[in-house]
């Protein structure tokens, strides 16, 4: 379900900004935009090797932000948790 969000706003964004970019507010673009760029490593990443077998692994940087389908489950977990500690 997450991917396909994404890919709705990747597919269609663009196209939706060319009519009302004038009525749509800066922060709620600025967040689709690094929705869209969540997990893509060519937008940046750590790199992690092992030093026994000399695999190399790539982990892309997340947007970490509550609007994104894949950090937001993240985002509303950790909220939760800092509440019920807070209690």
């Amino acid at each position: 379900m997450a991917k396909k969000i994404k890919q709705i706003f990747t597919d269609h964004f663009q196209t939706f900004l060319e009519q009302y970019e004038s009525k749509t507010r800066q922060v709620v673009i600025e967040d689709v935009q690094r929705m869209i760029d969540c997990g893509d490593l060519s937008k940046g990443y750590r790199e992690y090797s092992c030093d026994t077998c000399n695999e190399v692994k790539k982990v892309a940087f997340r947007c970490k932000s509550r609007f994104c389908t894949t950090c937001g489950k993240k985002y509303v977990d950790d909220r939760s948790e800092n509440m019920m500690v807070a209690i």
